[in-house]
């Protein structure tokens, strides 16, 4: 296995996704590697759009409310992070940054959903496991 210098780790708000971001800075602690974390956004389909449907977000309060916890985290275990909030489909902007910003691993937590709910709303996670060419560690 290659060296792991860079660690992208995706963070929605959830517990779950906290868990992600402990990992990915424990392993960044002990790899001395540099971590980003990432809350991506999704955008409404179109559809949704042309019936008058928005989503009013303010980004101020999204970096407040999900990313300053994810900066105390870092900052208590001397790991270098940069945060980004960005706008897009959640598993393709994911997929799309670890391949372009030469991201070694991605780190994302996953509630291991199925069956019928998994069919009809979709992972992330699995999204990004399917299409990413970056290795994917999955936190429960």
């Amino acid at each position: 296995m290659s060296k792991i210098k860079k660690i992208l780790v995706g963070v929605d708000g959830s517990a779950v996704s906290y868990r992600a971001v402990e990992v990915a800075l424990d392993l960044a602690s002990a790899l001395n590697a540099e971590v980003t974390a990432v809350h991506v956004i999704p955008q409404l389909p179109a559809d949704y759009v042309t019936l008058g449907v928005s989503l009013d977000i303010n980004i101020d309060e999204l970096d407040r409310k999900i990313m300053h916890e994810v900066r105390v985290m870092a900052y208590s275990r001397n790991v270098k992070l940069e945060t980004k909030i960005l706008r897009g489909r959640p598993s393709e902007v994911l997929a799309s940054m670890a391949e372009s910003e030469n991201y070694d691993i991605i780190v994302l937590g996953c509630i291991g959903i199925g069956g019928a709910y998994r069919r009809l709303m979709g992972s992330v996670a699995a999204e990004v496991v399917n299409i990413s060419k970056k290795p994917v560690l999955l936190v429960k």
